[in-house]
């Protein structure tokens, strides 16, 4: 029987693309780049700053580090212009909680940018919250979520993890978790995700309801 429900944050709880995106073309104009479209950037959006600074810098040549401080400065700063849950995703956190069920985030976003977004939507009923700079090996490694087993004091096999990413996937499986592939993230076209062995695909957030029903 499951008794939670973990969630990646960017792309499978909070559609995040737009401000993201936002912040990557404003760094991008700032160095004399071309901008990115939103097909593009959607694609990469749950990949984390250095994807961004991938698709226009070339490392042997620009500082990342220091341009990954002003990618993440940039976004914080706009990082509620456009903040959207995934549809769905309010209505499957009632129902988990009339369900009596533990809820929470396990990210590699950083604390601080989660929490501003948790904050806005006044989501405060969440059970955990793990974020990448928590001082765990980031996902795919199953560090984190190890972690939230731990305070939550459940086992593995009575967690669900939902992602839309291929780290997701095999950060939950590791684990021992039921692992659960959100296919209206932010997955690209290139993507084989029959070989990712997620135990259950869903096309949006609702579908989760005949799981935990």
């Amino acid at each position: 029987m499951h008794k939670a429900v973990l969630f990646d944050f960017d792309g499978t709880f909070a559609d995040t693309a737009h401000d993201l995106i936002s912040a990557a073309n404003i760094i991008y104009h700032l160095y004399n780049k071309e901008p990115i479209n939103f097909e593009e950037g959607r694609a990469i959006a749950s990949d984390g700053t250095r994807a961004f600074l991938n698709m226009r810098f070339n490392e042997e040549e620009y500082d990342f580090s220091s341009l990954a401080q002003e990618f993440l400065n940039c976004y914080r700063e706009n990082i509620l212009n456009n903040p959207l849950l995934f549809t769905g995703i309010c209505e499957l956190i009632d129902f988990i909680n009339k369900k009596k069920m533990s809820w929470g985030i396990v990210t590699n976003k950083p604390r601080s940018l989660t929490e501003s977004i948790l904050k806005h939507h006044k989501l405060n009923s969440l059970d955990v919250l793990l974020c990448g700079d928590d001082g765990f090996t980031p996902k795919p490694a199953p560090d984190l979520l190890n972690e939230a087993k731990r305070i939550l004091g459940i086992e593995a096999n009575e967690a669900i993890y939902v992602g839309d990413g291929k780290r997701d996937i095999v950060s939950a499986n590791a684990a021992g978790m039921y692992s659960v592939l959100a296919c209206y993230g932010y997955l690209k076209t290139t993507d084989q995700i029959e070989d990712w062995q997620a135990n259950m695909i869903i096309h949006q957030p609702s579908d989760l309801i005949t799981l935990i029903a």
